[in-house]
């Protein structure tokens, strides 16, 4: 996991990148019928490789980071499973459904869909720790996709990150264009990042290479 963490002066304080190279232009915030919620441990925001900081940027009006891992403080799902939709835990556990065409004729939206942050472990523990989340439907994506993202190094191609799995979940169940604008974006920040970390800016933030 990346222990890179938000305190360099010279980043952008919303895409968290080098201001030479900011994204946030790319940045384009639209509505989907869904609600999406981003369930998040504390200490996954302060790290610049966090991927579900974008979900409520670019989906404003839906997207919400609910946090939890804080000191002294229980989670509360209630608020999560009280939000309009079908509620979906997304995660490929055993009994997860793949979700397809024939997932959303049999359970029609609007959907309520649950993510998990953080590493494989970390996510598969949120359901079986979380009484909230225990009995809901667990859902998975299709196989054949695979991550863009280079930032975390992960054991096999197709885990891919929290962003990618929002994408790619919204893309079965809003329709594949929702895929394509998230993904956009993400390719920008993903590429902007890489040459950010391979030194193309110093601490200061002025260009040191081509």
């Amino acid at each position: 996991m990346s222990t890179r963490r938000n305190g360099n002066p010279n980043r952008c304080p919303t895409c968290r990148i080098n201001q030479e190279l900011c994204v946030c232009e790319h940045l384009t915030p639209f509505d989907i019928s869904s609600y999406v919620s981003l369930v998040v441990h504390v200490r996954e925001l302060k790290l610049t490789s966090n991927t579900a900081q974008f979900g409520p940027l670019m989906l404003p009006e839906k997207a919400k980071i609910d946090i939890r891992g804080r000191v002294f403080e229980t989670f509360d799902a209630t608020p999560i499973l009280e939000r309009p939709g079908r509620p979906l835990f997304l995660y490929p556990h055993d009994d997860a459904l793949e979700l397809n065409d024939d997932f959303r004729a049999k359970y029609p939206g609007p959907y309520n869909l649950i993510i998990p942050d953080g590493n494989w472990q970390q996510a598969r523990k949120v359901r079986q720790r979380e009484e909230g989340f225990k009995n809901l439907m667990a859902v998975k994506l299709p196989p054949g996709i695979t991550s863009q993202y280079g930032l975390r190094k992960a054991q096999h191609a197709e885990w891919v990150c929290t962003y990618e799995a929002m994408a790619h979940a919204l893309g079965v169940l809003e329709g594949p264009h929702v895929t394509e604008k998230l993904m956009a974006f993400f390719r920008k920040w993903v590429k902007q990042t890489e040459r950010a970390r391979a030194g193309e800016f110093n601490s200061r933030g002025i260009k040191v290479s081509e």
